[in-house]
């Protein structure tokens, strides 16, 4: 299956890492080394699959990094460095905290690697990287902040939960939904990190229902966040809307089985494709935009299945 392969993959680039990344990267290939947030995650497994299935078709060398989790930065940071010492012809990198960062990205410009950032942008201002793929994360928060409007009255209280203090990605995520919720007269009960963390979302969470129990809505920077917010709503007997971001299979049956509203689903399978082509087109001096976007779906009941089948498809 797919996505056993994606694992043991997985498994064995860490497995080279330990050994020495120069035992990664074949001489007679083309090398392109990714570095991302950590590997621990559906996310980010998905988007490794994607990365690989170009890869083989192009008879590329790829070595894939990341942390165990995305609060390990200065890790994420060695890793970078260490494979960018093998002069790879491209690097993918999605950085956890962007302004730890710069340094690296400019040894990259430096040595004449080219850097396609995925997920993640870098400060504005900051120039030093051939393209960006991924999401508009603002975009995606608005598009789940008008999700819940349709399912909210003016007055109701909402919760946004979002990544750790630095992380843009799930910050920009909430500011968004923050912007189209207030415009529609919604209250903003409390908006609190959760870095990314399953039992951290459901601690905030609790906390909050008790202070404040007439919470009328969650809306969760990622889909961990919004899995451990569930868990506390339905502590307490709660049922209210919960809205978050990449609906994984987990995410997918409970929103089926009614325990999630819905989620902004984006596909890090197609990331992981759209960032290995960029990557090859500039390692081979090509033109590309400066910032190729993924489209987001919003996914309930009513088309959670299809999304779910997709997934399985992917998998075999």
């Amino acid at each position: 299956m797919k996505f056993r392969k994606i694992v043991a993959a997985l498994l064995t680039a860490s497995a080279i890492a330990a050994a020495g990344l120069s035992q990664a990267m074949a001489a007679d290939q083309v090398k392109i080394a990714i570095v991302l947030k950590t590997l621990s995650s559906p996310w980010w497994q998905m988007m490794v699959a994607g990365a690989q299935e170009v890869a083989r078709e192009n008879d590329v060398s790829l070595v894939v990094l990341g942390p165990p989790t995305e609060e390990a930065v200065e890790q994420q940071i060695n890793m970078f460095q260490d494979a960018l010492s093998q002069h790879p012809a491209a690097m993918i990198f999605a950085p956890t905290q962007p302004p730890t960062a710069v340094n690296v990205m400019q040894k990259a410009k430096a040595q004449n690697v080219p850097v396609v950032l995925v997920d993640t942008p870098m400060p504005e201002g900051f120039d030093d990287y051939a393209t960006f793929v991924g999401m508009d994360n603002v975009a995606i928060g608005r598009a789940g902040g008008e999700a819940l409007t349709k399912v909210l009255k003016a007055g109701d209280k909402v919760l946004l939960i979002e990544g750790a203090p630095g992380n843009p990605t799930m910050t920009e995520r909430c500011n968004g939904a923050e912007e189209v919720l207030k415009a529609a007269g919604l209250e903003i009960a409390s908006r609190q990190p959760a870095y990314a963390d399953r039992e951290k979302a459901y601690s905030v969470t609790q906390n909050v229902l008790q202070s404040q129990p007439d919470i009328a809505a969650v809306f969760a920077g990622d889909y961990n966040t919004q899995l451990g917010a569930m868990r506390a709503l339905k502590q307490v007997g709660k049922d209210v809307p919960n809205i978050g971001v990449y609906a994984n299979d987990e995410v997918l049956k409970a929103i089926l089985a009614g325990d999630l509203y819905g989620s902004v689903h984006l596909d890090s399978y197609a990331i992981g494709q759209m960032m290995m082509k960029a990557a090859l087109d500039v390692a081979a001096g090509k033109e590309v935009p400066k910032r190729l976007f993924v489209d987001a779906t919003i996914v309930t009941r009513d088309n959670a299945q299809a999304v779910l089948d997709r997934s399985a498809s992917l998998a075999n």
